[in-house]
């Protein structure tokens, strides 16, 4: 069974029935549904309980949208193909994308072509505009992961352990500690950040590793850029008196 929490934004009407405790968690968003996979059951007990609720979540969703969170549970190619055919498959769900704290499984799940992060309406105070940039107006946490089809501006710091992927480029008008990639997509595409205090950026297929508490923009406003083929970065120098 379910466990349904209300978030306030979307109410679903069910009720847990008495017996063992639930292990999935199910929760109303903005986007549609979330559902959180435990990260203390057996891959077993996830699939059978997987595949008793798809009536039932197939009653409550309808053609919704489902991101379907995995938290730091590892993910086998086998237990994933499992997962789709008795599960994703069976009951005919829209799945958004796939959301996961472990590395390995994020990796996977990307390698087999799964769109992966926050759906838009999902992003923390995330609006899109007519230039096809996206604007977040709050910090990024640990955890917190965006992916975009453009550009993205954060207005707010971005935390260590939180990641940014854009196809376009990227601003952080704050502090940058996370992972970004921008030009995902390819092209010659840069990162803007008003303090730098990252250890990789990646811009296309180039990555740039080569950065710490040693470098000499660490700290200080920095642009880096794909040129011609190479990152090359340039420390700004900005007024924000005038």
């Amino acid at each position: 069974m379910f466990n349904i929490l209300d978030t306030g934004e979307k109410l679903l009407k069910k009720f847990v029935e008495q017996g063992n405790e639930p292990r999935i968690l199910l929760k109303g968003t903005g986007y549609g549904i979330r559902i959180i996979l435990p990260d203390d059951a057996t891959d077993e007990q996830v699939l059978d309980e997987a595949r008793s609720s798809v009536d039932e979540l197939v009653r409550i969703a309808g053609d919704t949208g489902l991101v379907i969170d995995c938290k730091k549970r590892r993910f086998t190619p086998d237990f994933l193909s499992r997962l789709l055919c008795d599960f994703v498959w069976a009951g005919g769900f829209h799945v958004l994308s796939w959301t996961a704290d472990d590395g390995e499984t994020l990796e996977l799940f990307r390698n087999t072509g799964f769109i992966t992060g926050e759906p838009v309406s999902g992003r923390p105070d995330g609006e899109r505009v007519e230039t096809g940039s996206l604007i977040l107006t709050q910090s990024l946490r640990s955890g917190q992961m965006v992916e975009h089809d453009g550009d993205v501006m954060l207005l707010g710091h971005m935390n260590e352990g939180a990641e940014i992927r854009a196809s376009g480029n990227i601003f952080v008008h704050g502090r940058l500690k996370g992972v970004v990639h921008a030009g995902t997509r390819g092209g010659e595409h840069g990162v803007w950040a008003e303090r730098f205090e990252a250890t990789q950026v990646r811009i296309g297929g180039k990555i740039c590793s080569s950065l710490g508490r040693g470098s000499a923009w660490w700290g200080k406003a920095v642009l880096i850029a794909l040129e011609n083929g190479q990152l090359v970065a340039r420390e700004l120098k900005l007024d924000f008196a005038s």
